[in-house]
């Protein structure tokens, strides 16, 4: 029998070969009765033994991805439409967008970098007949409200596949909806990390059912995402190696790091002239130093990783993570230990928001947590303790959402923003609408994402004062495309650096004010 043969057939009896459950039963017939109808064995990993109740928790996972996709598609746009939205980050997605929708190089002036040299997102190109339909900024919200949803998905595809109960799918699936760090990184502007919540999940279910050609696939969809996917890939194809095909997963696992190493030392130092931005996240001076503190000082990097960033510190940012699964994984954790690289780099790095939920950096560990929690499910052999485990993952989830989420049941369900229609609004775009379309503008960080659908847009007070500008090395320097400015749209009571603009103001006059903007315009332009 063959590696993979042998696992499925033997430890991982729990999780059928494909070949098994994709063929057809066929129950002989006597001579003489009538002829039985042939059973479809896949009817039972998408409706279940009992056609009913299968089409029913498939119906309720429908509705909770729905919902979550209204809910916070809807709420993310008005947060955009009242201005609550900024340059970092939707704007600058917004920008590169437009610009490859009208065939042009993706060079995102509000940063002073090429669009995939920042980070390697290159799904972000499937987006651009979106915006050849709807360029809009609240088109990416939608988008990613929907995908970040999908993860459901494989959730509910997987739980069925190995506990073949749609009830403990629906319920699991909702779980995976209503944990507190996907809904709260939701509502954090635009990320396309978002194409990794789907991606993952159908990454680990490929894995666990040895989908081969899937797995492949879905591995490729993920290295197009961003150069440290390698950080989530290269623990699935390491368990992939050791429980299923070792030629195939040590494939993976090697183009995860070739891959990774192209897109840093080939692809973002040939467009930013750096392989990344971020190595100053790393604590005791980068990796070489990280490796010497744990070896020579171990102490000091566990205080380290134990103190307390105000108001969320490193263990709590660890327990948010794990609580909403009612610690169920830990049954059998080898696959939700998958997300170990990535849920390590955000508890060391320097980078406060990589250890706090409310940001974009967490959501890649969801599905890795929940398919984890659904495989240490699959591992218990009796079927009352099956339901235990289950209910206790639904209460989990649904006591961590009240907690931490913002949905509307939570304790902090308000999330603060104007609506569309208060006046405030309307009087920014009173202003906004003066602006001409083609100008080079220098917008306020909440302006500029309702302006940036042009090839000139800066960040205020870039470029008269550099701020988050290009590798960070001309910071507060008067860049030579302030010359080239002819708006600069700012709020009224502006507090951002007042004393760049009282230095300007000789060479502007205004030409549109009301009580929340106003609108300056180069003299003699």
């Amino acid at each position: 029998m063959s590696r993979t043969g042998a696992a499925l057939a033997g430890a991982d009896d729990d999780t059928p070969s494909p070949e098994t459950t994709a063929t057809t039963e066929t129950v002989a017939t006597l001579e003489g009765a009538a002829p039985v109808r042939t059973h479809v064995v896949w009817d039972h990993w998408i409706f279940g033994p009992d056609p009913l109740v299968g089409v029913i928790g498939l119906l309720v996972a429908a509705a909770c991805i729905l919902a979550y996709t209204v809910h916070f598609g809807h709420l993310t746009s008005d947060v955009h439409r009242g201005y609550g939205t900024s340059a970092f980050d939707i704007g600058l997605y917004d920008q590169g967008l437009w610009l490859l929708s009208h065939l042009k190089a993706p060079y995102v002036t509000l940063m002073g970098r090429n669009l995939f040299g920042d980070h390697t997102q290159f799904m972000l190109v499937t987006l651009v007949p979106l915006y050849w339909i709807r360029p809009d900024a609240t088109t990416l919200l939608w988008a990613q409200a929907f995908l970040m949803a999908l993860g459901a998905v494989p959730v509910y595809m997987l739980s069925m596949r190995l506990l073949k109960n749609p009830v403990f799918a629906a319920v699991l699936s909702a779980a995976f909806l209503l944990h507190p760090a996907l809904a709260q990184s939701n509502l954090e502007n635009y990320h396309p990390d978002s194409f990794l919540v789907p991606i993952v999940g159908f990454v680990l279910y490929a894995a666990v059912m040895d989908k081969r050609r899937m797995l492949v696939v879905f591995s490729a969809l993920a290295l197009l995402c961003k150069e440290d996917v390698v950080l989530i890939l290269l623990p699935i194809a390491l368990w992939y190696t050791w429980r299923r095909n070792r030629t195939l997963g040590l494939s993976i696992a090697a183009a995860s790091i070739l891959t990774a190493t192209f897109d840093t030392e080939v692809v973002m130092r040939g467009l930013t002239g750096v392989p990344s931005l971020n190595g100053w996240r790393i604590p005791f001076g980068g990796v070489g130093g990280l490796l010497r503190e744990i070896l020579r000082k171990p102490g000091e990097v566990v205080n380290y990783v134990l103190q307390s960033d105000r108001p969320n510190g490193r263990p709590f940012y660890v327990w948010q993570m794990v609580a909403p699964t009612g610690l169920v994984f830990l049954v059998a954790p080898e696959l939700a230990l998958t997300v170990i690289l990535v849920l390590l780099s955000n508890v060391i790095s320097t980078f406060g928001y990589q250890h706090q939920i409310a940001y974009h950096y967490s959501m890649v560990i969801v599905p890795g947590l929940l398919m984890g929690t659904v495989y240490a499910i699959s591992r218990i052999k009796r079927e009352r303790l099956r339901t235990i485990a289950v209910v206790i993952v639904g209460v989990s989830s649904l006591w961590c959402a009240f907690l931490w989420g913002p949905y509307p049941f939570s304790i902090h369900h308000d999330v603060p923003h104007l609506s569309p229609s208060d006046p405030t609004v309307q009087a920014i775009r009173e202003v906004q609408a003066k602006l001409p379309p083609d100008a080079v503008v220098s917008a306020y960080y909440a302006f500029a994402p309702h302006v940036d659908h042009r090839e000139r847009v800066y960040m205020w007070p870039t470029p008269f004062h550099a701020v988050y500008w290009n590798t960070f090395h001309q910071e507060g320097q008067r860049l030579p495309a302030a010359n080239d400015v002819q708006y600069v749209f700012l709020p009224t009571n502006l507090t951002d650096h007042t004393e760049t603009l009282n230095e300007i103001k000789r060479d502007f006059e205004v030409v549109a004010r009301s009580s929340a903007a106003v609108l300056y315009k180069r003299r003699g332009t």
